[in-house]
């Protein structure tokens, strides 16, 4: 039994269906465990400087826990979109390259 808002069909997968969004998630993957930390390292003093202005101490402390949790998403999907882009463009390139 079909619904009406069901697809059916290539394209139907998760981030992995397919071979260029399943590499783009790995490395995405990897590259946001190297480099979440440097992030939330370098933005946590600008985050606990904004929030002590509004909030008190220990609603600082619970921004600041959250923003380390929030870090690592953040930058997932910031690498998985610029791997994406990248693997993209280069195979527009090789294909026009090699037409």
């Amino acid at each position: 039994m079909q619904y009406p808002n069901q697809f059916h069909g290539p394209g139907n997968g998760g981030p992995g269906a397919d071979m260029t969004g399943g590499f783009a998630t790995c490395a995405a993957a990897m590259v946001s465990i190297i480099v979440t930390p440097a992030f939330t390292e370098f933005t946590m003093p600008y985050v606990v400087t904004l929030s002590e202005d509004q909030y008190s101490y220990e609603t600082v402390d619970l921004i600041a826990f959250a923003w380390q949790i929030i870090a690592w998403p953040m930058t997932f999907y910031a690498a998985r979109a610029a791997i994406t882009a990248a693997l993209t463009i280069a195979g527009v390139y090789l294909s026009y390259r090699l037409i």
